[in-house]
């Protein structure tokens, strides 16, 4: 008995030594966290890179990455704000995951780390980068963030519906998606569609593309559409790349064969409604999953506005941000940044999610071109990215969602009102250089 009481106060005396030990261990450790977006196969995706991470790298240089899921892009972004605003930034995270509408919000706080500020002693790295989705995030010639859920816009087209219609390929202008359209129409004995060729009100979202591969290169408003200063005006209503899409946009709405759908688009799809959408390269995983065994999906690039137009497509999707939160893990972030952007990584990150990889060194392993073979539609994206224009760069405006929809209710407007393509590119522009206006007149109060 004497013996037992014994061990027990030597075990009783061990526990907080034990203890004190295991935080010592832990406090060898840099923790960085991770605020993203992502959940479904993308938080699965997520979730390994962080796992790989810290079993490797991260185990070699102490370094401990936590993800944070925040919610949508959007919640990730109205979270970070008020402790950006606010005096006390000890709660910021080292990391945080963000789409191009919050660029406006967070890029003049003077707790954003750059890239090239933390590249300064590897500034070789960063020409790994692919120069478009580079592009995207830059600034007056600074690289705001690092590149990482990247994508473009793509046609999803339903093969199997082509195949009947006697289609041989997808339509490659605007104008073969009118004729294309019309061949896919099926109505009832009563006149009414009952499947659609195409469903899309166009929004910021295509009209960055559809415009923007005008005439060469054009951007929709001044100043590289925000990436060398805050846009004053747009400027489809002076070139006339606004009229020639909508007369283009018009005429497939008078096939009766295109659906004004604003939501739900890869539901549409799927279920069999309509034969064709635009989407994000990042749904191409979903898209095919939702489909199931029902048709063969299609994907090619997204149609020229004409035959003349040259500019082809941006950089969609998102980047991670870095903070300055006075704890000192700038040299550990970019270690974990380098890692989640390294070939391999981006490789599985690529597979794993659709969003194309944004390493150049990824392209050439042979990993990479097997799994091209086996699944031909997942480089679709990435061919089309690289024969495009990279300095045709998405927008960086105020009211970025007010804008969206700007062009989505203008467009409608036209086509269920009959007005003119004229009437409707001045009603637009005049909508959105009010939003434009009104942001410059509230910086200078």
């Amino acid at each position: 008995m004497k013996r037992l009481v014994i061990l027990t106060i030597i075990a009783l005396i061990a526990i907080p030594t034990l203890f004190a030990l295991g935080q010592k261990e832990d406090s060898e450790y840099t923790t960085i966290t991770w605020w993203h977006p992502n959940a479904g196969l993308a938080g699965t995706a997520s979730d390994e890179l962080i796992k790989e991470f810290n079993e490797t790298k991260g185990q070699e240089l102490k370094i401990k990455v936590v993800g944070v899921y925040q919610g949508k892009a959007n919640d990730v972004l109205t979270k970070l704000k008020p402790i950006l605003q606010s005096k006390d930034h000890r709660d910021l995270p080292d990391l945080a995951q963000l789409d191009g509408s919050a660029v406006l919000d967070i890029r003049d706080f003077d707790q954003l780390i750059t890239m090239n500020e933390l590249a300064k002693n590897d500034q070789d790295y960063l020409s790994n980068i692919v120069e478009a989705t580079r592009l995207s995030v830059t600034y007056k010639n600074k690289m705001l963030a690092m590149p990482f859920n990247s994508s473009t816009i793509l046609l999803y087209y339903n093969k199997d519906a082509f195949k009947k219609a006697g289609i041989a390929e997808p339509p490659k202008t605007l104008a073969d998606v009118a004729i294309t359209a019309a061949k896919l129409k099926q109505t009832d004995d009563k006149g009414r569609t009952t499947f659609w060729g195409i469903a899309n009100v166009p929004t910021s979202y295509e009209m960055m593309v559809w415009l923007g591969q005008q005439n060469g290169l054009t951007y929709l408003t001044d100043f590289e559409n925000g990436h060398t200063g805050n846009p004053t005006r747009v400027l489809f209503d002076e070139n006339g790349t606004m009229v020639n899409f909508l007369k283009r946009w018009q005429a497939i709405y008078d096939t009766g064969s295109l659906a004004n759908l604003t939501s739900d688009l890869n539901g549409a799809f799927a279920s069999g409604q309509v034969a064709m959408i635009l989407a994000s390269t990042s749904n191409l995983a979903t898209i095919v999953s939702m489909v199931g065994d029902r048709f063969e999906v299609g994907v090619a690039n997204l149609p020229m506005v004409d035959e003349n137009a040259t500019g082809g497509v941006n950089v969609g999707g998102g980047a991670i941000w870095a903070f300055d939160n006075g704890k000192g893990h700038e040299w550990a972030i970019w270690e974990f940044l380098k890692f989640a952007t390294s070939p391999n990584q981006q490789l599985k990150w690529h597979i794993a999610t659709g969003y194309f990889p944004v390493n150049i060194a990824t392209y050439d392993l042979p990993e990479f071109n097997a799994h091209l073979l086996d699944n031909p539609l997942y480089g679709v994206a990435s061919r089309q990215l690289m024969s495009s224009n990279p300095k045709l760069q998405g927008i960086w405006v105020p009211s970025a969602y007010q804008i969206y929809y700007a062009f989505q209710s203008g467009i409608l407007k036209m086509l269920e009102e009959n007005l003119s393509p004229e009437a409707t590119s001045k009603a637009i522009a005049t909508e959105i250089n009010g939003y434009l206006t009104e942001y410059h007149l509230m910086q200078a109060e």
